[in-house]
């Protein structure tokens, strides 16, 4: 089985891209990974694995984006840059059918379970029958409840699993970006409009 670290980073090099680059290579040497810089203040470097997005982009938007410069692969692994790797977890992914999507924290909002979006493990056929992640969503929320939402809603398994060797060092990153002031109650609304049709099918 082959398996890609998809890394979305804006900024931090030092503090925390390079640190889970490292902590990867460390631990799951096989794992390949493509970094996003997504239109970082100071450009990250030019390495084989970075590419970089003049604009800024949505989460969502920078998970598909990364996904592009991706060979053919039986899971992604999609990861915020704050986050630290302690443990090997591809063999962890070879014992998981190939329709469950799993992450490190299941939650629940309006009765809605989702995976939070700063660790999620898809496979590769999951992902693209979904057409990836909505990118309507701007800037960073709600883009991980629709997405497990949409795996649900095909079919296809959810699964939280506390063991993975996953860390999350800073979950407060994106309340500092000039441009999320505003977007959470707008993508919540947006998902309210996408989905509350939907919710009796779901529960």
């Amino acid at each position: 089985m082959k398996f890609t670290a998809l890394i979305i980073g804006i900024d931090s090099w030092e503090k925390y891209t390079l640190p889970l680059i490292e902590s990867i290579q460390q631990h799951d040497p096989d794992c390949q990974l493509v970094v996003l810089d997504n239109a970082s203040m100071t450009p990250y470097p030019r390495l084989s694995i970075v590419h970089h997005s003049d604009n800024r982009l949505c989460y969502a938007a920078a998970i598909n984006r990364a996904s592009y410069y991706v060979p053919a692969v039986d899971w992604l692994v999609i990861l915020s840059n704050d986050v630290i790797c302690t443990g090997q977890f591809t063999k962890t992914l070879e014992q998981i059918t190939w329709d469950t999507v799993i992450g490190t924290k299941k939650m629940s909002v309006a009765g809605f379970d989702y995976l939070e979006g700063w660790c999620v493990i898809t496979p590769r056929i999951v992902f693209d029958d979904l057409n990836g992640w909505d990118e309507n969503f701007k800037v960073s929320s709600w883009e991980d409840v629709d997405y497990s939402t949409r795996v649900l809603r095909r079919g296809y398994r959810l699964v939280e699993q506390t063991d993975l060797p996953f860390t999350h060092l800073d979950q407060r990153q994106r309340f500092s970006l000039p441009e999320f002031e505003g977007t959470h109650d707008s993508n919540r609304k947006y998902f309210e409009q996408k989905h509350y049709g939907n919710y009796l099918k779901l529960h």
